[in-house]
């Protein structure tokens, strides 16, 4: 039987496969036959419904991202992101951007096809020559386009899509597919980077402010369920229609379970960067559940210092999403249980983090003399650890605290002390913990720009911005959200209505999908200083974005 004609989702060890893994299987099983990139991807097109330019890069098994860092290999003179491979496979959809005769031959050069190859999904007027036959030609292993169908530009849209139970020909308002929690089976195997993407891109090409808010709830509800799947397939556990998931054997120490605990945490970090807290909220309570069950049932020794650190760590996370939802009293109550448990299990680094994360909160809340103290804190523990992560973000969360409490002196050499620690952690090539993957150099950059609106000026707010965004994660909406306000605040300074109200718009795109009340906050506080200025076109064009994106409206 031929490969391309195989139907039904193959298994692994005992397992269906993911979207990924068929793909790469099957990529490899063409390739071993013999067919060329071209040929292979015509059967992708086929199989997996995409539009030529998508599929010649997964073919390749390439994301977005590595498809622009192969691109900026061969022609680093003319660098592109993964944002313009994602406008270029979306076209001619709305949202899209043509890419030019260059781009498209440096593409094929990239592909190793004809520039051809890459537009045959666009429309053929062959057949209105009289001297052809009135019968259209489709090429062979290619089938007709559905009229109206959205080009589907990457598995992360598959997803969004699924969730929101858009099959071709289903309505803009079709409510989500009870299914949908299958999709979250393999969570870890998530792109949310390029989740986050599609979402932002999708949500801009629905023209009507009512359809959209109906949409986004219904996307909303979506995840919230598709979040929980992951609970049902751990061993040991029992769910039911009116229940959350609960262990069968709660005395009994599962080191498995527990790995899958610990492995699902970096998952549900970027979970809420990208879906926001209220849907990832639900998920990581009930793995902190699972984890304070198998803490206690572990012997004593290593088995149950790990388990009790990984139940400090879920206990942080639980903390940070309810911060992030505005729910300050409980973010307060779950940190302190977490340094509790942290020094218990005596993992010093964690114990580390989670004061810097407090020390957030107190600064968050207008207590930075607090927030000072638990920075204090988390230095004096960051020394003993011997990671430049740790003492880097401790000085970060100081530099924000002094700063909050108009110490400007005091705050500058904290920014020196993060900059000599930052430079250390980018040299340092040993493994990290998990915990630190959204520190990095545009981290620093951000909290720089926080200092400037303080004490400097708006060109120099601008110049750091620029920096944290152009070297920042851009699938981290959460910082990205941030990081685009203290720029609108700064073109505000300037005078500059046009680009403040600009950036603001973009951040309610970019949160479209699940905004949080520390954004929400923020946003009202910026279109409030914007009051003098609400009758130009620039304000008006605001506040409909803030209706369109936003109900109830925020003014």
């Amino acid at each position: 039987m031929d490969t391309a004609d195989a139907e039904g989702p193959h298994m692994t060890d005992g397992n269906p496969e993911s979207l990924r893994q068929q793909q790469t299987r099957l990529a490899a099983e063409l390739r071993s036959a013999g067919r060329t990139w071209v040929e292979t991807a015509e059967v992708f097109r086929d199989r997996f419904r995409l539009n030529p330019r998508v599929a010649l890069r997964v073919v390749r098994g390439w994301s977005q991202a590595k498809a622009a860092e192969e691109w900026n290999q061969r022609w680093p003179d003319e660098p592109k992101s993964f944002k313009s491979f994602s406008y270029w496979e979306i076209w001619p959809g709305k949202g899209g951007y043509s890419p030019s005769q260059d781009n498209l031959a440096r593409l094929a050069e990239l592909y190793e096809c004809s520039v051809a190859d890459l537009l045959a999904d666009l429309p053929s007027f062959r057949h209105l020559d009289s001297a052809t036959g009135s019968t259209p030609v489709t090429p062979e292993g290619v089938k007709p386009g559905l009229q109206g169908e959205i080009m589907v530009p990457s598995e992360a849209e598959i997803l969004l899509r699924d969730l929101l139970g858009r099959r071709p020909g289903a309505d803009a308002d079709t409510p989500p597919q009870a299914e949908t929690a299958g999709l979250y089976r393999r969570p870890e195997e998530v792109n949310f980077a390029e989740l986050a993407q599609v979402i932002t891109m999708w949500m801009q090409r629905v023209p009507h402010p009512q359809t959209r808010r109906d949409l986004l709830g219904k996307l909303t509800a979506a995840l919230a369920v598709a979040a929980t799947a992951p609970l049902t397939d751990l061993a040991g556990f029992t769910d039911s229609a009116t229940a959350a998931p609960t262990l069968t054997d709660p005395a009994r120490f599962e080191p498995a379970t527990l790995a899958h605990c610990e492995a699902m945490i970096p998952n549900l970090r970027k979970q809420g960067d990208v879906l926001g807290a209220a849907a990832t909220l639900p998920t990581a309570l009930a793995y902190r559940r699972i984890a304070e069950h198998q803490a206690k049932a572990a012997p004593h020794g290593p088995h149950r210092d790990h388990a009790i650190a990984t139940y400090a760590e879920l206990t942080q996370l639980a903390g940070w999403l309810c911060f992030n939802m505005g729910d300050y009293h409980s973010a307060q109550r779950l940190y302190d249980d977490a340094r509790t448990a942290a020094h218990d299990a005596r993992a010093v680094e964690l114990v580390t983090y989670i004061l810097c994360t407090m020390s957030h909160l107190a600064t968050w809340q207008g207590k930075p003399r607090i927030g000072i103290d638990h920075a204090v804190a988390a230095s004096a523990w960051a020394d003993q650890t011997g990671s430049p992560y740790a003492r880097a973000y401790a000085a970060d969360v100081a530099v924000r605290a002094l700063t909050a409490d108009n110490q400007n002196h005091q705050s500058k050499q904290a920014l020196d002390r993060e900059y000599a620690a930052l430079q250390a952690a980018l040299a340092d090539q040993s493994p990290s913990q998990s915990w630190w993957y959204f520190y990095d150099e545009s981290f620093y950059w951000a909290t720089n720009a926080q200092n400037l609106l303080k004490f400097d000026g708006a060109e120099q707010v601008l110049a750091a911005t620029e920096l944290a965004l152009n070297l920042g994660d851009p699938g981290n909406l959460h910082n990205r959200s941030f990081r685009l306000l203290y720029r609108s605040e700064a073109f505000a300074r300037q005078k500059n209505i046009g680009l403040a109200c600009q950036a603001i718009t973009d951040v309610l795109e970019l949160t479209a999908v699940k905004s949080t009340p520390r954004v929400e906050q923020r946003v009202q506080q910026l279109r409030r200083g914007l009051d003098p200025w609400k009758r130009t076109r620039a304000v008006r064009e605001l506040d409909r974005a803030i209706n369109a994106y936003r109900s109830p409206p925020l003014t």
